[in-house]
C-alpha cells in the first residue's frame, strides 16, 4: 500500500478554496501511484465546532464540498471532519473512494451495535474504533492518545493506524511535535506495542489559538522511521507501507534530536504571523523597554514579519544601562528609523503613570499605523500579577509561556544571532511571596515558582503533592494563593497563542470560591490513614468488636470514596477521553509522552 499525507495549511471553513487545494493534492498523490491520500484533522472544519445557530448552514455547505471532492479527487481520500454530540466536539473521518463517502467512526459504532445485539455482549458497543479493509491492508483511525492506547489494549487487528492529530504544539507535551520529537515521544512505543505501522498526520498553521507544526511521519511496526515531512511548512509525503514486511527497512531515516526551545520559537513565529494576518493586519507595534520579555517580543515580531513590518515605541527612562539596552536592540534588529518612535519618561516621577502614558502612545501608534499592538506579559506574570493601569495590547505572544521559558528562548535566539542585549532585565513577578527567601539565587527562585505553577496548572497536582515532591510548603502555598487571588483581575488581557496543554483561561476556577487548599500532613491523607488503621487492626486482631476509631475511619473512608468517584466523573474519568488528574491535563490528556518544562530547572522529582 502506498499512502500519501497532504501536510497542508488551510483556513477553517474556507470550503471552496480548501477543496480546490485538496483536489490538487489528490492529483499529485495519484501521480505518485498512491492508494490513499490523508488530510490533516482541522483542514476543513478547524478545531472548534461552530455555534448552534450556524450549524445547519455550516453542515450543508460542508456536505456540498465533500460531494465535490468525492467527484473530482483523482485518488481515494481520508478526510477528517468535526461535529459535536450534545455540545461536545466529535471527530470523524470520511473515506472518499469511487464516489462513495463512508464515515469510518460511525460505521465502526454501528457494526459494534449490530454485533452486540446479535451476541448479547454489552461490552462490544462500549467505544469501538475503526477497522476497515482498504488496498490490501487493515486500517485503524486514531484521533487521540487514548485511541492509540486502546488499539494496543484491546483486540484490534489492524496493519496501519492513521493518527489524525488534533493536538496543537504544547511545550509540556513532547509528542505534540510529532516527527520532530520521535526520539523522545510516544509513537515508536505505539508502533511496537500495536505491531502496526503508525502514520502521523500533522497540520500546519494556526487554528483557533493553537499552533500546529506539521512534521508528519510514517513509522514501521518495529519502530524504524520510514518517512518524515519537514516541520512548519506544507508538504506532500508519500511512503510505501507493507503489512507483510517484518523488517528491517532498507533505508530507515534517523530521528532528529528534539530541540524544545527551537521548536517553540518556530511555533511562536508561525503563530504570530498567522494571528496577525487573521486580524487583517500586516504590521505590529510593540513598546520596547529594558525588560527581557519586551525585548524578546520585538525580536519575535521581526523574525515573524520582517523589520519593515514592526513599529517600535522605545521607552526612555533616563537610566543609562536601560536606555542603552533598548537602543542596542533597535540597532541589532535593523528597524527602519521611520518605524521607531520614542516615549520620554525621564521627567515623570511616578513610574506607573509613565508606563500608562507610554501605553496610550502605543495605542495611538497602532491606530495611526494600522498595526496590531503586542504586549509583553508572560504566563508567570499573568498568573501572579494583577494587570493594572492602561493596556494597549491586543495580543500577548508570550502569554502562555512561563518566565523561565522566556529566558531559555532568549538564550536560544542569541545563539542564532546575538541581538538581545546582555543587560536585559529579568525579574520575578510578585517578589513578596512568603518563603521566597529560602531560595538563594534569583534564577532558582524563578524556576521554582514556575515549577509550582506548571505542576498545578498543566500537571494538575494538588498543593500537598507539590509540597511532598519539592518541599518549601510556605512558598508553594503562597504561589497558589496568589494565583487564585489574581484570577478575577485577569479577565481581559488580550489574545494569546496557546503553547501549553492548559492556558490560564482554561484553568480558571469557579468565581467567588472562598475555599483554599492547604498543605496536608501525611497523617491526614487517605493512604497513610489506611495503613495506620490496618496496623492497628492487626495489633488488636483478637478483638471482634470494631473500635470506635476504626469505625470512624471507615465512615470517613466511605465519604472519601464517594468524593473520589465524583471527582473522577467531573474530571472525565471513564466518561471522556481526558487524562486522570495528576498526570497532565488540558487538551492533550495524560498519555502524550509529556515532559517537564524545557528549561530544566534544578528541582528533581525527589
Amino acid at each position: 500500500m502506498k499512502i500519501a499525507i497532504a501536510q497542508m495549511s488551510t483556513r477553517a471553513g474556507d470550503f471552496e478554496r480548501t477543496v480546490e487545494r485538496m483536489v490538487d493534492y489528490a492529483r499529485r498523490a495519484a501521480d505518485t501511484g498512491a492508494d490513499l491520500v490523508v488530510f490533516p484533522s482541522p483542514a476543513l472544519c478547524g478545531t472548534t465546532p461552530v455555534a448552534f445557530g450556524d450549524r445547519e448552514g455550516f453542515l450543508l455547505d460542508l456536505a456540498e464540498s465533500l460531494t465535490r471532492l468525492s467527484e473530482e479527487a483523482a485518488c481515494p481520500c481520508l478526510v477528517p471532519v468535526l461535529s459535536d454530540i450534545e455540545g461536545a466536539p466529535m471527530s470523524e473521518a470520511l473515506l472518499l473512494s469511487e464516489g462513495d463517502v463512508v464515515p469510518v467512526r460511525l460505521s465502526a459504532y454501528l457494526e459494534s451495535m449490530a454485533g452486540s445485539e446479535a451476541s448479547d455482549d454489552e461490552d462490544a458497543a462500549a467505544s469501538p474504533l475503526p477497522e476497515l479493509e482498504f488496498a490490501g491492508a487493515r486500517l485503524g483511525i486514531a484521533f487521540t492518545y487514548e485511541d492509540l492506547d486502546d488499539y494496543d489494549d484491546y483486540d484490534y487487528d489492524v496493519d496501519v493506524i492513521v493518527f489524525l492529530s488534533s493536538y496543537g504544539f504544547a511545550t509540556d507535551d513532547v509528542s505534540s511535535a510529532l516527527g520532530t520529537s520521535l526520539a523522545e515521544g510516544r509513537f515508536p512505543v505505539d508502533a511496537e506495542t500495536t505491531g502496526a505501522w503508525i502514520v502521523g498526520v500533522g497540520p500546519v498553521g494556526c487554528y483557533g489559538d493553537q499552533v500546529f507544526c506539521g512534521s508528519s511521519f510514517v513509522l514501521s511496526p518495529w519502530g524504524e522511521l520510514a518517512a518524515q515531512a519537514p516541520g512548519l511548512e506544507e508538504a506532500l509525503l508519500v511512503c510505501d507501507v507493507d503489512p507483510s514486511s517484518e523488517g528491517p527497512l532498507e533505508s530507515p531515516l534517523t530521528p532528529e534530536v528534539y530541540d524544545a526551545p527551537l521548536t517553540t520559537w518556530g511555533a511562536l513565529t508561525l503563530g504570530l504571523r498567522e494571528t496577525v494576518a487573521r486580524q487583517g493586519c500586516s504590521d505590529v507595534c510593540v513598546l520596547v523597554d529594558p525588560d527581557l520579555c519586551s525585548l524578546l517580543v520585538a525580536t519575535l515580531a521581526v523574525d515573524a514579519l520582517g523589520p519593515t513590518h514592526v513599529h517600535a515605541l522605545v521607552l526612555q527612562t533616563g537610566e543609562r544601562e536601560a536606555d542603552e539596552a533598548t537602543a542596542e536592540l533597535v540597532r541589532n534588529l535593523r528597524l527602519p528609523e521611520h518605524n521607531v518612535e520614542r516615549a520620554d519618561a525621564r521627567g515623570e516621577s511616578d513610574p506607573t503613570l509613565a508606563r500608562d502614558l507610554a501605553e496610550v502612545r502605543l495605542a495611538a501608534l497602532a491606530r495611526h499605523s494600522g498595526a496590531l499592538a503586542l504586549g509583553s506579559w508572560d504566563k508567570t506574570a499573568l498568573a501572579l500579577e494583577a494587570p493594572v493601569g492602561v493596556g494597549a495590547a491586543r495580543l500577548m505572544p508570550l502569554g502562555d509561556l512561563y518566565r523561565s521559558d522566556v529566558v531559555a528562548l532568549a538564550h536560544l535566539r542569541n545563539t542564532i544571532s546575538p541581538v538581545i542585549p546582555a543587560q536585559a532585565d529579568v525579574s520575578l513577578p510578585a517578589e513578596g511571596l512568603a518563603g521566597l527567601d529560602e531560595l538563594a539565587s534569583a534564577e532558582t527562585r524563578l524556576m521554582f515558582v514556575d515549577l509550582v505553577l506548571s505542576s498545578y496548572l498543566e500537571w494538575e497536582q494538588s498543593l500537598s503533592d507539590i509540597v511532598s515532591e519539592h518541599g518549601h510548603a510556605a512558598l508553594v502555598a503562597s504561589v497558589l494563593e496568589r494565583l487564585h487571588a489574581v484570577e478575577p483581575l485577569r479577565a481581559d488581557c488580550g489574545m494569546q497563542i496557546a503553547l501549553s496543554s492548559k492556558t490560564l483561561a482554561e484553568a480558571r476556577g469557579p468565581q467567588g470560591l472562598a475555599w483554599r487548599d492547604r498543605p496536608r500532613k501525611d497523617s491526614e491523607r487517605l493512604d497513610e490513614k489506611a495503613f495506620s488503621t490496618l496496623v492497628q487492626e492487626d495489633a488488636n486482631d483478637e478483638d471482634d468488636d470494631e473500635s470506635a476509631a476504626s469505625a470512624a475511619y471507615r465512615r470517613e473512608k466511605d465519604v472519601h470514596d464517594l468524593l473520589g468517584y465524583l471527582r473522577d466523573f467531573s474530571l472525565g474519568g471513564g466518561l471522556s477521553s481526558s487524562g486522570a488528574p495528576g498526570e497532565g491535563g488540558g487538551r492533550h490528556g495524560s498519555s502524550g509522552g509529556s515532559s517537564q518544562p524545557f528549561w530544566q530547572g534544578p528541582f528533581s522529582e525527589n
